[in-house]
């Protein structure tokens, strides 16, 4: 069987099993277990395949055909430019969290500080945090999260990016870690309402539930990051949270309660979806 074959097989498959873009999925999978880059795949689409990567990749189809996250499947994801490991104990990055980072090195551009210090609350992969330091080199951020194995999982990113030396991490809940203010706190916390969580698709239901799970309402874990972060705050702070679209209003009404003299605001993502509420304080 050539390479054009197995692919065409895979997505194939895909379909059948009801993947969404099969065809761009076939192709990742392919690429992943021939270790090809997309360019390589292109020239080698009449090499043959052997038997041994014919059956991986039929494992990796029905893995994913099964409801598997692709990006558990390949072991890493893309997120802002930089490539992190993931498994089954950390959320999946997603691009529209790119729009947290975005907000991080605005606040640092705006700051009157030249080491700014940063807490990823909710860390996970330690996608944020890392790729925080990664663009701020004088940062210093803290990355704190409620489950030892996504530390760890941050902590092999961290790694790999070389930036173990500036950022910390810390177990515990929300902001109870941190040892001092800082001057930004930036979260992605869970906010999918708990009744919403089985009708979710097979694949992020693969996720880890505390990393999705907002409560009943879908608010919970945002309050509580909103009520305890004023202590938290250096003079000049920023707070950047993460949101459901839909939880725009009553996210930034309980935000202004809690910071009144701070400016509450919020950032679309790149498909105009109000993405983050962001509170600034004087």
């Amino acid at each position: 069987m050539r390479v054009s074959e197995s692919w065409a097989c895979a997505g194939a498959e895909l379909s059948r099993r009801g993947v969404d873009d099969p065809t761009l999925e076939a192709e990742v999978l392919v690429r992943h277990v021939l270790g090809l880059s997309r360019a390589q795949l292109f020239s080698t689409l009449n090499d043959g395949v052997t038997v041994e990567h014919r059956r991986e990749i039929d494992q990796v189809v029905e893995r994913r055909s099964g409801g598997e996250p692709l990006a558990y499947i390949r072991g890493f994801r893309e997120f802002y430019g930089l490539d992190f490991m993931v498994n089954p104990h950390v959320l999946v990055p997603r691009q529209e969290t790119e729009t947290l980072v975005d907000l991080v090195l605005e606040a640092s551009s705006r700051s009157r500080r030249e080491e700014l210090q940063v807490a990823d609350v909710g860390t996970g992969s330690g996608a944020i945090a890392v790729a925080v330091a990664a663009n701020l080199p004088l940062a210093r951020v803290f990355a704190t999260d409620a489950s030892p194995d996504a530390l760890r999982v941050a902590d092999a990113n961290r790694r790999r990016h070389r930036v173990s030396d500036r950022v910390r991490l810390l177990l515990g809940d929300l902001l109870d870690p941190l040892p001092s203010p800082v001057d930004v706190v930036v979260s992605n916390p869970p906010y999918i309402r708990r009744g919403d969580l089985d009708g979710l698709p097979d694949s992020v239901r693969r996720e880890p539930a505390m990393a999705l799970d907002g409560g009943s309402d879908g608010l919970g874990p945002t309050i509580r990051l909103i009520r305890t972060a004023p202590p938290l705050l250096n003079p000049g702070g920023v707070l950047i949270v993460e949101i459901d679209p839909e939880q725009l209003e009553p996210v930034s009404g309980y935000a202004q309660s809690q910071f009144p003299s701070g400016q509450v605001e919020y950032r679309c993502d790149l498909l105009g979806m109000p993405r983050a509420v962001v509170v600034r304080l004087p």
